[in-house]
């Protein structure tokens, strides 16, 4: 049951933090900012593992910030939020600590996506 609620919260941060970016004038730091304040304040009030879902949520609004090149499309954008979802929840005991940890978790989430993604041809070539 946490599993699927951690992962309906990363999915809902993606999707807020993608819509946020697309729609108004923040920049993706501002955008970042506001998902990690929201999370940290309301989280932990309303959950057992609130801490723990903050902290994804967290990670997850590190994804958001991925460049708009890599991660055009919401479908792209909430797949590697639920990598990086999954990773911080199992993993939350593999890299114990604050400094970079989930940072550490968006980027290899991010990574675990668009690998492949380049690696197949799949991501188109932007001309300057």
């Amino acid at each position: 049951m946490s599993v699927l609620l951690a992962m309906s919260l990363g999915l809902l941060w993606g999707f807020a933090g993608h819509t946020l970016r697309k729609r108004t004038k923040l920049s993706v730091v501002a955008v970042s900012s506001w998902l990690t304040l929201v999370a940290a304040l309301v989280l932990p009030r309303f959950f057992h593992e609130g801490y723990l879902f903050a902290l994804i949520c967290t990670a997850v609004s590190y994804v958001v910030m991925s460049s708009s090149n890599r991660l055009e499309k919401l479908w792209e954008t909430l797949v590697v939020c639920l990598i990086c979802t999954l990773l911080v929840y199992f993993g939350q005991d593999v890299l114990v600590g604050i400094g970079g940890r989930l940072g550490t978790l968006a980027a290899l989430s991010a990574l675990i996506f668009i690998v492949p993604k380049v690696h197949f041809g799949l991501l188109k070539a932007r001309r300057r």
